[in-house]
């Protein structure tokens, strides 16, 4: 025996057939409101600080990475000298375009000793120092001395410094190693492997220090 679907039956499937595609797309067009739209990925980084030598403090780099290529990185660094704590944190915002907005303080025996902060605005940025006076920065930045732990500075002739308010020269003294010139004639230099710094070389209050990455 023979069984066919008459026409109204084959309308009537082919109608439900239709609107369940209609609805199957339409619902996988809708993100729960609950679902996070942009992953972050995190990267840590722990410098032991060396001064002169001997172990006295830590340094810990932390990037944070989104799917729409911003990213945030945070550098909190604590120094233990002879009578004298230094508590230092700079805090620094990207877009896709470069810089958005940072933030830099340090502290000497729990007294805020330096306090800086950049955010972007109309044609610039605005910078307020810890005497809360406001300047205008006329140009972009896309490259800032923030990201120097994960970033290695390829091509790079100057770093805006978070910490000084100011863009500083950088140059390339060989493969993989670089050095920072600050205004006052201190160099930093900044050793890397595979893009990321593994050592950083500086001198603070008369005494050499080391940054070096923990394995």
């Amino acid at each position: 025996m023979n069984f066919s679907l008459s026409n109204t039956s084959k309308s009537v499937f082919n109608l439900s057939l239709i609107a369940l595609i209609i609805v199957v797309l339409l619902s996988s067009s809708f993100k729960s409101p609950n679902r996070k739209v942009a992953k972050e990925y995190t990267q840590n980084l722990t410098y032991t600080v060396y001064v002169s030598g001997s172990k006295r403090g830590t340094l810990h780099a932390q990037l944070t990475r989104a799917s729409d290529r911003s990213f945030k990185i945070r550098l909190e660094t604590n120094i233990h000298f002879p009578f004298t704590n230094v508590l230092s944190l700079i805090q620094v915002n990207y877009t896709a375009s470069g810089l958005e907005s940072a933030s830099s303080f340090k502290k000497i025996n729990n007294h805020v000793n330096e306090q800086i902060s950049l955010q972007k605005t109309i044609g610039g940025y605005i910078l307020t120092n810890d005497a809360g006076q406001k300047n205008r920065i006329i140009t972009q930045i896309p490259f800032s001395v923030g990201r120097l732990y994960h970033h290695e500075p390829l091509g790079m002739k100057e770093l805006f410094s978070e910490r000084l308010g100011a863009f500083v020269p950088i140059k390339n003294l060989r493969e993989g190693e670089y050095e920072l010139i600050q205004p006052d004639g201190k160099k930093n230099v900044f050793v890397y492997r595979y893009g990321i710094c593994t050592e950083m070389r500086t001198e603070m209050m008369a005494c050499n220090v080391r940054f070096v990455l923990s394995e």
